[in-house]
């Protein structure tokens, strides 16, 4: 009689979060579903904010929302935001923006990180940022404050209010009387490449 040593279950709890924060995804997204049809059904109209955001309100993951629309109004530009990684490990925000170095420190105490191009294997973008932080539970009240605490921590800059890259994209297909942007979004870009130390893209 041949005998099979049977493995025994390992518990992580590394993988049971990731395995969480999925489910937790996958969640959210079969319910902005229902949103994202029912606005386009209702109101297809943005609003000045979301044409700012390239994205109505229910394509923005509910948990990173609000805060995606306060960095745009203390003028950062900001590009896509939610979950990330192969496993829906972290929370992250990016887009064309710059942290100065205290806001970085202070950020950094939240157990939140500050990451530029060449930290997100984009060594010729010297424009791009990205906030993110790892969520240690699968907790959707828990995961929005850490956001609001981001959003809050961000100091309102001088000068424009944020603007995503694809706002005339955007614009033109669901606002198409509206005046372009594309001047507020060259003074932007101007003002972004200044603190960033960049002349050109």
């Amino acid at each position: 009689m041949i005998s099979f040593e049977q493995t025994p279950n390992v518990f992580s709890p590394e993988i049971e979060l990731q395995n969480n924060l999925t489910k937790l995804r996958e969640k959210i997204h079969t319910e902005m579903n229902d949103e994202i049809k029912k606005r386009l059904e209702t109101n297809p109209n943005p609003t000045e904010e979301e044409l700012r955001a390239g994205a109505f309100n229910e394509w923005i993951e509910p948990q990173a929302r609000d805060a995606v629309f306060e960095m745009l109004k203390k003028g950062y530009g900001t590009q896509s935001s939610g979950f990330y990684g192969e496993h829906n490990e972290f929370q992250a925000v990016d887009g064309y923006f710059t942290v100065d170095e205290e806001t970085i420190k202070k950020l950094k105490a939240m157990g939140v990180q500050v990451l530029r191009g060449p930290e997100l294997d984009l060594p010729q973008n010297k424009l791009i940022t990205q906030i993110r932080f790892y969520p240690k539970e699968a907790d959707l009240q828990k995961i929005k404050e850490q956001w609001g605490a981001i959003a809050i921590t961000l100091p309102k800059k001088d000068g424009p209010l944020g603007i995503c890259d694809r706002v005339e994209e955007f614009r033109e297909e669901y606002a198409p009387n509206h005046p372009s942007f594309e001047q507020d979004r060259k003074t932007y870009f101007d003002k972004i490449r200044k603190e960033a130390g960049v002349e050109k893209e």
